[in-house]
């Protein structure tokens, strides 16, 4: 029996948007039906179309070269006999980079993960706009997958049921929460920063409402009380946090009010209607400019103050340790 693919509403409008003809779209979507109906590796199914075939496959995908067999993975052609919306695509050899043709993408979440996580994801991205998504997959991605680049040790590739476990969600949040504690304490509470701490609460709490949280045993008195525990704990964290932050700029000479405006300056004109894009753009980058070369320089003080306690001998840098505990515990 041949099953008939049906393109989806955003693959339809992508292809629209490449320019393909109504004909193209019909041969386009025969293609990938037959495909789907066929034996056989999907590189051998690629070498049995036409010229004119791999031409709508090309147009289709907006692969900017024609489409060469001999130097395409099992998976760059398999997902070539996928829709265009990424609904559909495969990940073979689970890296988390999706090859169609010859071209990678970055994908988050994952293609092989759970359904459950997928459906966390777009219950924590709601509402998020497209510029904080765009900076958040890949961002995810590279906490998860690492950076890869020839060379350097790369992280070991798990599988999805590995990943996506109760003790691998823990240590992936765990890495997350690391990491933006880090830039936090370098550029203090910042647009992007908020945004992520926002973000990792509510995919870490949609996760948790998963498949796997029905055989927790749990009742609403435990679940209240333990919100209140927690409430109390994040607020003692919260002054811990802010004093530390004060300690912290102190010794490097950081102006975190300055920052502050930076950054709510940003908002204002990302939100102003009244500028063009490339006004928005142009204005923004200014600042952006600006607040890096202040981090810079507090960089660069930071690294001033550790060489300037190499050479204090014991007694002093312990005089010094003592004196920023007190400051925090005052």
């Amino acid at each position: 029996m041949i099953s008939n693919i049906q393109l989806s509403q955003k693959s339809q409008d992508i292809l629209n948007i490449r320019k393909l003809s109504p004909e193209e779209v019909d041969q386009f979507t025969d293609l990938l039906t037959e495909a789907k109906n066929q034996q056989g590796s999907s590189k051998s199914k690629l070498q049995s179309l036409t010229v004119d075939e791999l031409r709508v496959i090309q147009k289709a995908h907006g692969l900017a070269d024609p489409i060469n067999i001999n130097s395409l993975t099992e998976e760059g052609a398999a997902n070539l006999f996928g829709q265009v919306d990424h609904s559909d695509k495969v990940d073979l050899n689970n890296d988390g980079i999706v090859e169609v043709g010859v071209g990678k993408l970055v994908i988050f979440p994952p293609v092989n993960a759970p359904e459950h996580v997928k459906l966390a994801w777009q219950k924590a991205i709601e509402g998020m706009p497209e510029g904080d998504l765009m900076t958040l997959e890949l961002g995810m991605h590279h906490a998860m997958f690492g950076i890869r680049i020839e060379g350097y040790d790369q992280k070991p590739v798990l599988d999805p049921a590995e990943q996506w476990s109760q003790t691998g969600i823990e240590q992936f949040f765990q890495e997350l929460r690391a990491g933006l504690e880090f830039n936090v304490n370098l550029q203090g509470w910042t647009h992007t920063n908020l945004m992520l701490k926002d973000f990792y609460d509510r995919f870490e709490t949609a996760l948790q409402k998963g498949p796997k949280s029905a055989n927790t045993p749990d009742s609403s008195s435990q679940f209240i009380a333990s919100q209140g525990n927690e409430q109390s704990k994040t607020e003692k964290e919260n002054v811990s946090a802010e004093l530390i932050q004060l300690v912290l700029d102190a010794r490097v000479g950081i102006d975190r009010r300055k920052l502050e405006q930076i950054e709510e300056r940003i908002q204002a004109i990302s939100a102003d209607k009244n500028l063009s894009d490339s006004q928005r753009h142009d204005k923004i980058a200014a600042l952006e400019k600006f607040r890096d070369t202040l981090i810079e320089e507090a960089q660069q003080r930071s690294v001033q103050h550790e060489k300037r306690k190499a050479l204090l001998s014991k007694n002093d840098n312990l005089v010094e340790h003592l004196h920023e505990q007190k400051l925090i515990q005052s």
